[in-house]
């Protein structure tokens, strides 16, 4: 008991230490946070269900006492058991249990090889792999304090919730930048031959070797699990996926079995007695789905590692990637940079001597995880700190950072819903590439892991026969003729009727989930060029909401000052290109919207084509006929759509000779696709009525002048800011208002923010642009008096949500 005790202490304290931190890249967060963290959970279930309650039950012979059986249950879990099945084929009666029972082998060596000795180590080796994804992180921060580099302090400082107010930003700014100067003059203290070296960038020498780890632990994995569950090979959960997919139960398999054998001696009298009993391991019903999920995602993290290994060793290796990135926020930042010889030589120098690749990488990794906003304006504190130290320095044109927004995430960052648009399109780029992916994974395991086709095979044919022939007919595509229908002597007839998308499905699926995530990464991409960062504003907002009422006041402020700021800046923004005249009107975020949700529809539309095509359906509507025909027993034998049993034909050369063959098949799979497109028609149909009505609906609302004037008016009224009785001078201020101050790109905003964080924080959030609309006005003297109030809110009440 001191021993559990012990353990779970140590899982949970780990559990409680992690926590994702902004010192590297979404998959280094995969890594040691989100994977230890499932590691550590299913490590405590499991010991809960090992040590707590009853993982293993035997059947014992009527004599034996209640003590001879918990010593036996403890012995058997402690010294492990074997299996062996209980016949040697699949049996469908009794007669095959009778006749094909597997004896117990007599030799006590044989059964020990067949010993299974690792459920009991399942919470020990889950608790080590959660350690092992936690260890890197863990160098990784011990190296870079150990330098004197603060790169948890600056990563942490330049977060994008910290620094929606311009003021604070840009003094945070001003001390990351002093932060990244003072680390470089440290490198350079150091005397070993070693660090000599790497002055310069041993802290992103030292990360892509932290990234090398991350792979090589992951890949290291599959060497844990095989070695512990005495797998053959490192494929496991493929082959284990396969099985289960087969129908190919533990009783064939004798992965995880349920029902194994245990063996043990007792002495009795000076003899020594030996026992056989048989113990059910419901452990092992956990077990096979815990690793069989963690192999697929050991897998996927495989892959994504190293995909984000090579990506940072490139930009490590090459020199250019460095001088690209910095060149592509400082044109941003001063846009006449590149006119300049002499500015372009003093940017190199910049570059080479002030920010080192140690200096480019956490400008890289401050971009990845707080915006380009923040970094252009830490870039230009540095810059100016550089240009301020150079003796002969030019002077150099300013330029208001803030006037520059730009907020694209990661791709990877992107595949989740990201609350900067409303529910329509989240159903559109999120939940249904989720299911096409859901459906893609489940009929591509089927297909190519198990057994997608059978075929009736003559009785003469040898098994390699047998399995050239079905392998041959999958590939090769079937054509379907009904039972009572001859079979066509003119082969081309039988070609006419060849069926050839199933083995299709998995990649036209997975080809449709890209599709529908498309138009969500458009408007990602090219939202930034507003000058706005939406999904800033909005993440905001939600973490306003869930704040207590005194404090709420004060972050509104910060909220609305930020989106005031950035709309202002979008207005007053010098741009050359098309999108030039859109983002001086004001109207370019709206625009940019209205466009992504006609994409949408649009992109439903080409898939009931698609659909169409690829299953060769002679229905318009195809949806409505196969559930019609399904509702009146029109089954597959009459209509042709999914059919289960096809025909196949294929030649094989023999002596010379050029021999034909005809066999029947059962495409089971199709079964299953029949399922699947059936409720992939209806629910495209039902998502683009769905995308249609919000296209619609947006359109009204966005280009309706009363429509926003509308909507501003009932969160005044909420707040007794005005009172809704038709007043010229109300009307006049919330015009003014609303199509002066804020425009069609700021309503849009205060409509997202309404649609995701609630109508609370909307309310709160326009009462204070309202007051600080009123107060510019007055201090122009432009509205000689205001018919609002003006005192502080208190946000002392609840405001009842709109209905």
């Amino acid at each position: 008991i001191k021993i559990v005790k012990k353990k779970m202490n140590f899982v949970t304290g780990l559990l409680s230490a992690i926590s994702p931190l902004s010192d590297g890249d979404f998959v280094d967060r995969l890594n040691y946070c989100y994977t230890t963290t499932i590691l550590v959970v299913c490590s405590v279930f499991i010991s809960g269900w090992s040590f707590v309650g009853q993982p293993i039950q035997c059947w014992f012979p009527a004599y034996y006492k209640g003590w001879w059986m918990e010593y036996a249950l403890d012995y058997c879990y402690v010294q492990n058991t074997y299996f062996i099945g209980f016949t040697d084929i699949k049996p469908d009666n009794h007669w095959d249990f009778a006749e094909h029972i597997i004896p117990i082998p007599k030799n006590i060596t044989e059964r020990e090889e067949k010993q299974l000795g690792y459920y009991q180590w399942v919470p020990f080796v889950l608790a080590l792999q959660a350690l092992l994804f936690y260890l890197p992180v863990v160098l990784w921060r011990s190296i870079y304090n150990s330098v004197g580099c603060k790169v948890k302090v600056i990563c942490e400082t330049c977060s994008i919730k910290g620094n929606m107010e311009s003021d604070e930003r840009l003094k945070n700014m001003d001390i990351v930048a002093r932060f990244i100067v003072h680390d470089q003059r440290v490198h350079r203290q150091f005397r070993s031959s070693l660090r000599n070296k790497l002055e310069g960038n041993i802290v992103s020498t030292t990360y892509i070797l932290i990234k090398f780890l991350y792979l090589l632990n992951a890949v290291f994995q599959f060497s844990i699990v095989k070695w512990m569950l005495g797998t053959d090979s490192i494929f496991w959960g493929f082959q284990v996926a396969g099985d289960l997919l087969i129908g190919k139960e533990w009783p064939e398999t004798g992965n995880f079995p349920r029902v194994t054998m245990c063996d043990f001696a007792v002495r009795v009298l000076g003899n020594l007695h030996r026992h056989t009993v048989q113990c059910v391991l419901m452990i092992n019903m956990f077990n096979e789905k815990i690793f069989v999920i963690l192999w697929f995602w050991f897998a996927f993290l495989a892959a994504i590692s190293t995909i984000s290994f090579f990506n940072w060793l490139y930009n490590y290796l090459n020199e250019s990637s460095d001088h690209k990135l910095i060149m592509s926020y400082m044109v941003k930042i001063y846009p006449t940079i590149t006119k300049s010889s002499s500015k372009k030589k003093l940017l190199r120098k910049f570059i080479k001597k002030t920010l080192k690749p140690d200096g480019v990488f956490l400008l890289r990794l401050v971009s990845i995880n707080s915006g380009d906003l923040v970094t252009c304006q830490l870039l230009d504190s540095l810059w100016k700190d550089f240009v301020d130290s150079e003796p002969s320095g030019e002077s150099t044109p300013l330029l208001i950072t803030n006037e520059v927004m730009i907020f694209l995430d990661k791709f990877l960052q992107g595949l989740k819903p990201q609350f900067d648009d409303d529910i329509i399109d989240r159903l559109n780029y999120y939940y249904t590439p989720t299911l096409f992916v859901i459906f893609a994974l489940t009929l591509s395991a089927k297909q190519y892991v198990g057994q997608p086709i059978q075929c009736w095979i003559p009785a003469q044919f040898t098994g390699a026969w047998e399995q050239y022939s079905e392998n041959y007919c999958f590939v090769q595509n079937t054509y379907f003729l009904p039972l009572h229908h001859y079979i066509p002597a003119d082969v081309q007839q039988r070609e006419d009727r060849e069926i050839g998308y199933y083995q299709w499905v998995p990649f036209v699926l997975g080809l449709q989930a890209i599709a529908f995530y498309l138009p969500s990464l458009l408007w990602r991409i090219l939202n930034w060029q507003s000058g706005v960062s939406v999904k800033g504003i909005v993440n905001m907002c939600q973490d306003v909401n869930n704040m207590y009422v005194d404090k709420r006041h004060a972050s509104v402020e910060v909220v609305a000052s930020h989106l005031s700021d950035s709309l202002r800046t979008q207005r007053i923004l010098e741009r050359k290109g098309f999108l030039s005249p859109f983002l001086r009107k004001g109207n370019y975020l709206t625009n940019l919207y209205i466009f992504v949700k006609f994409l949408y529809f649009l992109q439903i539309l080409c898939q009931f084509i698609i659909l169409n095509n690829f299953l060769s359906t002679s229905y318009t509507f195809w949806g409505f006929e196969i559930l019609r025909d399904l509702a009146y027993g029109r089954e597959w034998q009459e209509s042709g759509h999914f059919p289960r049993v096809t025909m196949c034909d294929f030649e094989v050369r023999a002596l010379g000779n050029k021999h034909r063959h005809t066999v029947q098949c059962v495409l089971m799979i199709n079964m299953f696709n029949e399922k699947v497109y059936l409720f992939i028609w209806w629910w495209l149909l039902i998502l683009g009525i769905a995308t249609l009505s919000s296209f619609i609906y947006w359109i009204i609302i966005s280009f309706s002048p009363k429509q926003g004037e509308a909507f501003i008016s009932q969160y005044l009224r909420v707040n007794n800011l005005i009172k809704g009785d038709d007043d010229p001078s109300e009307e006049h201020a919330v015009g003014k208002f609303v199509h002066k101050e804020m425009k069609k790109d700021g309503i849009f905003l205060l409509r997202i923010v309404s649609a995701n964080a609630g109508d609370l924080i909307s309310t709160d959030l326009i009462y204070k642009l309202w007051e600080n609309f009123l107060k510019k006005e007055a201090a122009n003297r432009m509205i000689p008096s205001a018919p609002l109030k003006l005192e502080d809110n208190d946000f002392s009440s609840e405001k009842t949500p709109l209905g």
